[in-house]
């Protein structure tokens, strides 16, 4: 029976309890991880931000480069070595380097030091993923994949959604509250951890690390593989401005003064600008999850209905679509 036959519902009630856990621990990490990414970009480049490092925007794109290859390329070899030691193990010792990256990051205001730290949460959050996402595709079947993919995203974005107001809050205290923080919310996680049985990871046991290795390089020569990361290095590319550049630019630029005064938002949805009270960007950003949230699931359960390649394609348009409109006005509306 395909997935589109099956009641939505139905689907729901079948995911064992691993598949919970494991959406609860992502849920808890994406809190921490964007409440951090979608205000360092202020803390790392705003000219005028109190208390911020004041690095200049090309310190800030060598910054996001070196996490964003530690953070693509690292996986691709920790993958391996999720199948082969356990998803928990894995998992477990991500934490515990991305609290440390966390740590340093709100204690460093040197260049360097402050990359260090970012390239040690950048390498937890690399070994975190296989384990997570080796458990989900352990507890899914091809009639529950799209669903449960589906709702794993949706969690996701419930943490992606609550982390950046945690952010704001923080920032009001301190730049430092903001990162130690996001390691307490993180170190959560080591409770919920442990109260599962284990699934048994996808590899060979037997395996040494030296095998993995070379088992990791043999699949990375699939050309197929190759095509697929091209394609989606391009979308990633384009979304991650997102978080890269969107916040300086809408900090800058963007005027949403007028939905302030029309929606009477209060006053921690907001910041005080020369320019007038304005929408924290955070909160501006947050639409993204927020709509995820609200919609994926039963997205998901559509598109289920039709070929995959047809529903990336889909969404990579949509998605352009959306941030090139981002940029082509100051309005806040738009």
């Amino acid at each position: 029976m395909s997935s589109s036959r099956i009641n939505l519902a139905t689907q729901v009630r079948s995911y064992p309890h691993a598949f919970w856990m494991v959406n609860l621990i992502e849920m808890v990490e994406r809190c921490a991880y964007y409440g951090v990414r979608t205000v360092i970009p202020i803390y790392i480049a705003q000219a005028d931000e109190p208390g911020g490092l004041h690095f200049s925007q090309t310190d800030k794109g060598l910054i996001f480069l070196v996490w964003a290859v530690i953070q693509s390329l690292v996986p691709m070899f920790s993958g391996g070595f999720a199948d082969r030691y356990g998803y928990k193990r894995t998992v477990a010792s991500a934490l515990a380097l991305a609290i440390v990256g966390y740590l340093i990051m709100g204690t460093q205001r040197a260049f360097l030091p402050f990359l260090f730290g970012c390239s040690v949460l950048a390498f937890g959050t690399a070994i975190f993923k296989p384990g997570i996402q080796g458990t989900l595709v352990r507890t899914l079947s091809k009639d529950t994949s799209s669903v449960g993919w589906g709702l794993f995203y949706m969690v996701v974005n419930v943490g992606g959604f609550l982390g950046p107001p945690v952010a704001h809050f923080m920032r009001g205290i301190s730049w430092p509250m903001v990162f130690f923080s996001c390691a307490a919310i993180l170190s959560v996680n080591f409770l919920m951890l442990f109260t599962y049985k284990e699934i048994a990871p996808g590899g060979d046991l037997r395996g040494t690390p030296l095998t993995i290795l070379k088992m990791t390089f043999k699949n990375l020569s699939n050309p197929r593989l190759y095509a697929f990361i091209l394609v989606m290095s391009g979308f990633w590319l384009m979304f991650m401005q997102l978080f890269d550049m969107l916040p300086n630019f809408i900090v800058d630029w963007v005027d949403t003064s007028a939905l302030v005064a029309q929606f009477h938002l209060p006053t921690w949805m907001t910041n005080a600008t020369p320019r007038g009270t304005m929408i924290a960007q955070e909160w501006m950003i947050n639409a993204n999850s927020g709509l995820i949230v609200l919609l994926v699931v039963f997205i998901s359960w559509l598109v289920s209905r039709i070929p995959r390649r047809t529903s990336i394609l889909m969404g990579m348009i949509v998605s352009a679509v959306g941030l090139v409109l981002d940029v082509f006005s100051m309005s806040g509306v738009l």
